[in-house]
């Protein structure tokens, strides 16, 4: 059967407001996110959730477990998950709080300060993935709707 034949019989899928809807289309840009991610980091085992772990703590050293979270805006519980490997690798170093010894700090640790900065110029290259069918214009108008519908209080 011909492509043209089989397009013919294939059936012609009902979406109705699915395709249309806010919560889907961020959804699927969510998706096309994660994809995009994964073909930059290619081979470095590295999720989005640890990359934003591991540059928080470059750019605020002691940084603690509960302002990782805060800064993440996720769960504690999501945070402790993506640093589990972090840790085992030897990426992150944890020290108690020189004020507070019940609280402690997150460091990179050599060997984590060295792969971040192997690996940080490619979160570039998947924003340029993500964001391909853009122009510079629309670039800027979708992050200021975006920070904004993100940034309000209002639900």
């Amino acid at each position: 059967m011909s492509k043209t034949s089989a397009a013919k019989h294939e059936k012609t899928l009902r979406t109705g407001l699915l395709h249309d809807a806010f919560g889907h289309l961020f959804r699927r840009s969510h998706l096309r996110s994660q994809q995009a991610f994964a073909k930059a980091f290619d081979g470095s085992d590295l999720s989005p959730l640890q990359y934003g772990i591991l540059e928080l703590v470059e750019l605020n050293p002691g940084l603690t477990h509960g302002e990782l979270a805060e800064g993440m805006v996720t769960a504690p519980s999501v945070v402790t998950t993506a640093m589990k490997p972090l840790l085992e690798a030897g990426f992150l170093v944890k020290r108690a709080n020189d004020d507070d010894g019940r609280r402690a700090g997150y460091s990179l640790s050599p060997a984590g300060a060295a792969f971040f900065a192997a690996l940080r110029e490619r979160i570039l290259e998947a924003e340029e993935l993500l964001l391909a069918p853009l122009n510079d214009s629309e670039r800027q108008a979708l992050k200021r709707l975006l920070r904004r519908l993100t940034t309000s209080s209002r639900l």
